[in-house]
């Protein structure tokens, strides 16, 4: 009993720590890649991951491309200038040509012209692409805001498994330390005639299979830190501060999924893809309607032989142009973009489904890993209570080496145990704020770190094309 009062005040402050929800400010001086600072909190990490992370850069290529491309659709609202030239040989029969009997030779052709053009309708089919654009813009923003929030959480998955496989080897090389007194003590015994060669084997089996697991734990740590390496572009790991609980963490999953209908950056994501599939539905239906057009601008034309031939004018035109006919091919492209249409809708449903599936599943390991936490921390002060007491017995001879060696098996596995439910507990807490998408927000995370331009890409050996006409 004294030993179980001992091991109590352990008990309640690793469960205070668990539940520790300090909601700590975003750190001033951020760890960069490559840093080797000594402490490493969890807002580090996440900073590691935004300002690294090639697949965030790779999405903000792509935002920036379609911010130009929105300013593409927008320029079709205004003037263009077209200027044309061209020259060669040609033969003409008009009434000057017969007329001066050279209706029949090749003369030298020129001409040069300049148009302006302004459209004034064109069926809203600029105004389509201008929305279309927009609509995908704004879903790609959505996007890269849910892959920073997926990488972070990645991130912070990966400095919480660290933690634990640091853990876990601690507690692992304390289980060969143990292992190894007991075989020490099992051969002093059998010299003295107390216990047998076998008792000495099984001891000797026991510390291998320790020594085997700790092996194990010495080779998920290396792939733990390369995991975090990968993931932060932090090479140099100092040592990691330990992972708060995200503060104000919502009681019930209803209120998790009532933040998530209003925030969660893929819905934002799909609803815009709904805007720019109706967007191309429109652009459809625009060619059904004429265009018009304001054209403005001179034009010069010569020919050559013995004879003044050249020709000058200026026009200021109104023009109107109309498809009435296609062989059915306009009307087949607005049922195409139609049922787009209907498709992005469909997956903005099936991704509703898919998030309140994952956010009850995340809640129901949340909740069940708080209960396995709370039994394996009292199973390691009673397994460590037991241990002490088969230990103490069979040094008197009133317990078998076997109870002893179980007890410190059943030790080691309920702290392992135990340090992996507390790392579920707190992996379902930030899964929870991610899909929700309050994560980054919750961490006071910079905006800038989503919303900034994508680091720099130098360019590849061997991605020039080599010098050449046709190759």
């Amino acid at each position: 009993m004294d030993d179980l009062k001992k091991w109590m005040p352990a008990a309640l402050a690793v469960a205070c720590l668990l539940v520790w929800s300090a909601g700590s400010a975003w750190a001033k001086d951020d760890v960069r890649p490559g840093s080797t600072r000594a402490h490493i909190t969890v807002n580090d990490t996440v900073h590691g991951v935004l300002s690294s992370h090639r697949s965030l850069m790779s999405i903000k290529e792509n935002r920036s491309a379609l911010e130009h491309e929105v300013s593409k659709a927008q320029a079709g609202f205004g003037p263009r200038v077209d200027v044309s030239g061209s020259i060669g040989v040609g033969v003409l029969s008009d009434t000057t040509s017969r007329g001066l009997d050279v209706d029949d030779q090749w003369l030298s052709v020129g001409s040069v012209s300049a148009k302006l053009v302004q459209p004034i309708w064109d069926g809203f089919a600029t105004r389509s692409r201008v929305r279309t654009a927009q609509a995908t813009l704004d879903s790609v923003k959505a996007r890269v805001f849910d892959t920073a929030t997926s990488l972070s959480l990645d991130g912070i998955i990966a400095h919480i498994d660290l933690l634990r496989r640091i853990k876990l080897l601690e507690l692992a090389r304390t289980n060969v330390a143990r292992h190894e007194a007991i075989l020490g003590q099992a051969r002093d015994r059998a010299s003295m005639g107390a216990d047998t060669q076998a008792d000495v084997t099984q001891a000797e089996s026991r510390l291998q299979r320790a020594r085997s697991s700790l092996a194990e734990a010495e080779d998920a740590l290396r792939v733990a830190y390369a995991t975090y390496s990968r993931l932060t572009g932090i090479y140099t790991v100092g040592q990691l501060d330990a992972v708060p609980m995200p503060p104000d963490m919502p009681d019930t999953v209803a209120a998790f999924i009532e933040t998530a209908e209003k925030h969660n950056p893929k819905l934002a994501a799909f609803l815009q893809d709904i805007r720019a599939a109706k967007g191309q539905k429109e652009l459809a239906e625009a060619n059904m309607y004429p265009t018009f057009q304001l054209e403005a601008g001179p034009e010069y034309s010569d020919r050559g032989g013995d004879r003044d031939r050249w020709v000058y004018s200026f026009d200021v035109l109104a023009t109107v142009r109309w498809n009435v006919f296609n062989s059915g091919a306009d009307v087949e492209g607005i049922r195409a973009a139609s049922a787009r249409e209907r498709e992005a809708r469909q997956n903005l449903y099936d991704y509703m489904d898919t998030l309140r599936l994952d956010m009850e599943s995340t809640w129901s390991n949340y909740q069940a890993a708080k209960e396995q936490y709370k039994h394996y921390s009292d199973a390691v002060v009673n397994n460590t209570y037991t241990r002490q007491a088969y230990h103490d017995q069979f040094l008197l001879g009133n317990r078998s080496l076997l109870d002893v060696l179980d007890s410190e098996n059943e030790l080691y596995n309920s702290a392992s145990q135990a340090e992996t439910a507390r790392g579920n507990i707190l992996v379902g807490a930030y899964r929870l704020c991610a899909l929700s998408g309050d994560l980054l927000p919750r961490m006071s995370v910079p905006e800038e770190l989503v919303t900034g331009g994508p680091g720099e890409a130098k360019p590849v050996k061997g991605e020039d094309f080599d010098l050449g006409w046709f190759r």
